[in-house]
């Protein structure tokens, strides 16, 4: 018997750095957001709240398609990025609910 070698392929880089990309901008985004939310900012920043995570969401959703060893921080920055997209869309329609003149 004689012992297999398995060789590791080059395209096997390119997805796994995605999934750890779409993680990293799913946790700078989450930063931008709370730091704008601590802050009291009246006009947010759209990059950490719009951009940043729809660009994490595309590289998660290309993450997953990889090997079961890579698929980790993917699934971590895609589900991170549907909570902050999330989030936006109801602080947006919970913000139009106020009526400011009763």
């Amino acid at each position: 018997m004689e012992l297999g070698i398995n060789k590791k392929g080059g395209n096997r880089h390119l997805p796994t750095i995605s999934g750890f990309l779409s993680f990293l901008i799913a946790l700078i985004a989450l930063a931008g957001l709370n730091v704008a939310l601590l802050i009291k900012e009246k006009v947010f920043p759209g990059v950490f709240i719009v951009q940043l995570p729809i660009l994490g969401f595309f590289l998660g959703v290309i993450g997953l398609f990889t090997r079961s060893r890579s698929r980790l921080y993917a699934i971590w920055g895609l589900s991170l990025c549907i909570f902050l997209l999330i989030f936006t869309l109801l602080m947006v329609v919970s913000s139009l609910s106020i009526n400011y003149k009763p």
